[in-house]
């Protein structure tokens, strides 16, 4: 009798934990750079992150259940970052946002993937991820779209001797742009004449920035965050105020211009969305944003808050029996800020791009 009475109390007991699970906040992971050179980008994701779930919560709830955020720091650095999965697995996270770069989109790929946590990245863009069903679905258009458009507009404006640092920290991005570049550049008769890696060797940006000028090139490429374009900028203007300058998309965020200042204006760059788009649904969100933050969105806070949209609606409409990865793939297209939302059969998204050039401190489109 005593056992039966003890095997009725776990059952209830089994069967009040899963109710409370059932209607306990959904637990929403973050991860990206939070600290250090360029956490910027990180921060105005997870800012992002953060209007879209208390908007959601205000409104109610996911179905009824408030939505709990939960960030942590990878600090660029792949075993804290897959740490980190660990550890939001055993907190019961519904999934995790992020990360931001592609080197730390490498490192937390086979634990997601082991451990089944979905996991949405707002910005990694290595054409490496592209075209495979795992648990890491993209947001971004990848390396070989962005880093091919590059090249073209250099050939366009008659720039074919292209000189390149590339960023040791984000390796996995860093390598893909490049080849991707590569390969489009050499295709239209244009050539990489040098090349250097900083955050890697002991080599300073005034030296870096003497290095790439050394071969008298056309035009210069930065494959770098925000901060270190900046500061690569600086150097590069007090040895040649005339030089084409260009950055990747990953170093659009405000800190490029904060940091840069003079020696980053006439910098062009492409990015995923129009700053000054006119659109009442993005005007809402930059006024929400600003108000909340007391600044204005980057655009990895774009795409944070379209990576949000996707994963809330996923949630709302999914299945009791449907796991949240066949939800997302299921998904018919959400309306983002700029465009509509949709994931192919691997997970992976696609944006549209702009080129921009800084002038008077802000990023203007030039195409």
């Amino acid at each position: 009798m005593r056992s039966i009475r003890f095997l009725c109390s776990v059952f209830v007991g089994c069967f009040l934990l899963v109710a409370c699970d059932q209607s306990g906040p959904i637990k929403i992971g973050f991860i990206a750079g939070l600290s250090g050179p360029g956490s910027d980008a990180g921060t105005d994701a997870l800012d992002a992150l953060k209007l879209a779930a208390q908007q959601v919560n205000t409104d109610g709830g996911i179905n009824g259940r408030m939505v709990e955020i939960i960030p942590r720091d990878d600090l660029k650095t792949p075993e804290v970052a897959q740490n980190h999965v660990r550890e939001l697995k055993r907190l019961g996270v519904d999934a995790i946002v992020g990360p931001i770069i592609s080197s730390i989109g490498m490192a937390m790929l086979p634990v997601i993937n082991e451990l089944g946590v979905v996991t949405i990245s707002p910005t990694v863009s290595a054409a490496d991820f592209a075209g495979f069903r795992d648990n890491l679905f993209r947001m971004n258009t990848t390396t070989r779209e962005n880093a091919r458009a590059y090249a073209r507009r250099y050939i366009d404006q008659g720039y074919e001797r292209v000189a390149l640092a590339l960023d040791g920290q984000n390796q996995a991005f860093a390598d893909s742009w490049y080849r991707e570049f590569l390969l489009e550049l050499d295709a239209l008769d244009g050539r990489v004449i040098s090349k250097i890696w900083i955050n890697t060797d002991n080599i300073t940006h005034a030296e870096a920035a003497a290095q790439l000028l050394a071969d008298d090139p056309d035009a210069i490429v930065l494959i770098t965050n925000s901060t270190d374009s900046a500061m690569m900028a600086q150097e590069i203007r007090k040895l040649s105020s005339s030089i084409p300058l260009s950055v990747s998309e990953w170093a659009g965020s405000q800190a490029l211009i904060e940091v840069g200042g003079e020696a980053v204006e006439g910098v062009e760059l492409a990015q995923v969305y129009d700053h000054y788009d006119t659109n009442p649904r993005f005007q809402k969100f930059v006024a929400a944003f600003n108000e909340m933050f007391g600044r204005q969105p980057g655009y990895t806070a774009v795409l944070g808050y379209d990576a949000a949209t996707v994963l809330f609606a996923a949630l709302r409409t999914k299945h009791p029996d449907q796991s949240l990865a066949d939800a997302l793939t299921n998904l018919p297209p959400q309306q983002g800020l700029h465009q509509e939302l949709v994931f192919d059969a691997f997970g992976d998204g696609n944006r549209n791009i702009y080129f921009v050039a800084i002038q008077d401190g802000k990023f203007i489109r030039v195409d």
